[in-house]
């Protein structure tokens, strides 16, 4: 298994505009990968079954063409089922692991299959016998390509986190958090820890995944609820919602990138939600909080570097990623952020603890008033 090796030998730096550990790991498997599965299980046939001259080729061959098949075709079934895939939340995530390796495993199996029955067509072999030889195959290669991609993935948010309910992650002082719903039609009203349920507070026209809400302060020194529209700085478009919504909130006013060298002149404030990341401010203090969110899905939520707290939560699969946007410390260690593409969630990351507040996008949080 070199390719195993060198993935997991060769150091990649992981940037905004250099991709990720897992990127590199699947472009490795799909081109270079497949070949040296192929060659591994073409030659645990010839050593067990004593395959000499042509059926000797036909066994390598056959089996690289094998892993090939299986793996484009399995790469097509995600990209397929991307929307489906979507809908996971939280609360199905360790489950939903499970059925994966298990289906692509079950897939894996049923493709080379065949295959194995033609190789062993010399020797007689029913397709039966063919199906045993094919999950011997898989039981010793399956495991290692999970091990190649696991140590590509960031798997921390699944595996260091206990799942509670909201009512266990309440902040000292009253929040509540403005958020838009999945859809992007409404936008509802919730009290983090109130029993109430959320209520919607105004309507709006479906728009793009990125769009959020933002908070504006007036001449009073009150604080507006606003809407960011558009995918793009170039087709940002601001929209006032409810005014005087709170006395307290963050108020976005820096220039500065969260990455200068991808964009050097600064992203333009507010940032649209697949641009807000960086560090992490807080809702009752003027300076940032210790945390930050990363670019991409791995680099997850962190502490930062000069911290001594070190921790790190990211979910970046074969078959899901989710990247955190819109964070904001709603109390000392007790975090609210936008995970994937409509989930919002409460962190309180020195007790590892991690709750589901509500479906939705966007959210902004506000002192209670």
């Amino acid at each position: 298994m070199g390719w195993v090796l060198l993935g997991l030998c060769v150091p990649i730096t992981l940037s905004a505009n250099a991709g990720t550990p897992l990127m590199w790991a699947g472009i490795l498997h799909l081109t270079l990968g497949n070949l040296m599965i192929g060659l591994l299980e073409g030659g645990l046939l010839i050593y067990w079954l004593g395959l000499r001259q042509w059926f000797f080729w036909c066994a390598l061959g056959g089996m690289i063409v094998a892993n090939y098949a299986s793996s484009w075709v399995g790469y097509l079934i995600l990209a397929a089922v991307k929307g489906l895939v979507q809908s996971i939340t939280l609360l199905w995530l360790k489950p939903f692991f499970v059925v994966c390796l298990g289906v692509s495993f079950l897939l894996s199996l049923l493709m080379e299959w065949p295959v194995v029955r033609w190789i062993l067509r010399c020797h007689g072999k029913s397709w039966k016998q063919a199906l045993r030889r094919t999950f011997q195959l898989h039981a010793v290669s399956y495991p290692l390509l999970v091990a190649y991609y696991f140590s590509a993935s960031g798997v921390s948010l699944m595996t260091d986190f206990d799942l509670v309910d909201t009512q266990e992650l309440i902040p000292s002082r009253s929040c509540t958090v403005y958020y838009l719903s999945i859809d992007g039609a409404s936008v509802m009203r919730s009290q983090i820890g109130s029993e109430h349920v959320p209520e919607q507070v105004y309507e709006l026209e479906p728009d793009s995944r990125h769009d959020r809400l933002f908070i504006r302060s007036d001449e009073e020194a009150l604080y507006d609820l606003w809407l960011l529209k558009g995918g793009s700085p170039k087709d940002q478009e601001a929209q006032i919602l409810l005014k005087d919504v709170t006395n307290m909130a963050v108020v976005e006013d820096s220039q500065k990138a969260p990455y200068p060298h991808i964009q050097p002149q600064g992203f333009p404030m507010p940032r649209t939600t697949g641009l807000h990341f960086g560090e992490v401010p807080s809702l009752w203090s003027e300076t940032n909080s210790i945390y930050r969110t990363g670019f991409w899905p791995v680099e997850g939520l962190s502490a930062n570097a000069d911290s001594l707290r070190r921790f790190q939560a990211s979910l970046e699969t074969p078959f899901l990623a989710w990247s955190v946007r819109n964070a904001v410390e709603i109390d000392e260690d007790l975090l609210l952020f936008q995970l994937g593409p409509h989930q919002i969630c409460l962190m309180h990351p020195p007790t590892r603890r991690l709750a589901l507040f509500a479906l939705g996008k966007g959210p902004v949080v506000v002192a209670s008033r």
